[in-house]
């Protein structure tokens, strides 16, 4: 599936040639999907460090670029070069470049194929990592949020927890491995890993699907690196469900599925309802096992075959 993207560039003085990239579209000539995003936040952030206030005339050119997605007339790819070329305001528009899209996956539609290329795009080219990291909040199910923002807040789970932890940051295991694109919720090690993940079941059936496997699949990778494979018995890799989704579609699929995988491997599946009653319980287990930060806990304790290799 071939489509077009062009980033959408801020000239707050164009004599100065200063471009600053704020907004992208993603165009689909076989489809006739448009999408298109700007960053307002990387917009005031750019107008205060350089002193400028808010430009109504900026907010009237972005304003008019989202109207090409809400057009009925299909966006022309030729449009995009027109305005590439001639668009000498306040915003610039790059050249549209092809980008191919290998749609492999039957059980994955188009339009989220899409929408998981746009997204990735946007935080590749426009998004600032403060606006990243807001956005990376509020993924997952309703219950994971709010858990993560008590989490936070509680001293005695962020002593012994990472909270939020993208585990690609995991240096060492990178270099060596591609890991899955999966932040945990949280994150702590005692000897192997404890670790937990909440599952957004509002997600279509292929997306929840392709989610509990790459979670599964990171918790392989982190037994097998860090605890030589061995299984423990201790169920310190939790899969967790917020019960007041199981209305979702796909949700009796993806507990039947999950209850199938996890009968004879160290993950714990929890069933959750009420939050505070689930955080004393994590409190009550990384204070019995001593459980550290990830972070503070992987300074000391090297991948296992990076020791076989040494």
């Amino acid at each position: 599936m071939k489509t077009w993207f062009t980033t959408v560039k801020y000239a707050p003085n164009p004599d100065r040639e200063e471009y600053f990239g704020i907004g992208l579209i993603l165009v689909s000539p076989e489809s006739g999907a448009v999408k298109v995003r700007f960053s307002r936040d990387r917009v005031t952030r750019i107008n205060r460090a350089l002193d400028i206030e808010k430009s109504s005339l900026l907010e009237s050119a972005m304003h008019q670029a989202e109207g090409l997605a809400k057009s009925r007339e299909p966006l022309d790819i030729k449009h995009l070069e027109y305005l590439s070329v001639y668009e000498n305001g306040v915003i610039r528009y790059s050249a549209p470049k092809p980008l191919v899209i290998a749609h492999d996956n039957p059980d994955e539609s188009a339009d989220d194929l899409l929408e998981q290329r746009f997204d990735r795009l946007y935080h590749k080219l426009i998004a600032d990592k403060e606006e990243e990291n807001a956005k990376r909040e509020f993924k997952g199910s309703v219950l994971g949020t709010i858990f993560r923002q008590k989490a936070r807040g509680n001293k005695q789970l962020s002593t012994h927890l990472d909270i939020g932890y993208n585990v690609q940051d995991v240096n060492e295991l990178n270099s060596s491995i591609l890991l899955p694109e999966v932040r945990l919720d949280f994150i702590g090690g005692n000897g192997s890993i404890y670790c937990g993940h909440f599952f957004d079941l509002h997600v279509s059936e292929s997306t929840l699907s392709k989610n509990i496997s790459e979670t599964l699949n990171l918790y392989e990778c982190l037994n097998y690196y860090y605890n030589r494979g061995l299984r423990s018995g201790k169920k310190e890799q939790k899969l967790i469900l917020d019960k007041n989704q199981y209305g979702s579609k796909g949700a009796s699929k993806a507990l039947k599925m999950i209850r199938l995988i996890t009968e004879d491997k160290p993950y714990e599946l929890k069933e959750v309802e009420d939050i505070n009653q689930f955080m004393c319980e994590v409190q009550e287990e990384v204070q019995s096992m001593n459980v550290e930060p990830f972070t503070t806990w992987i300074t000391k304790h090297s991948p296992k075959h990076l020791h076989s290799m040494q």
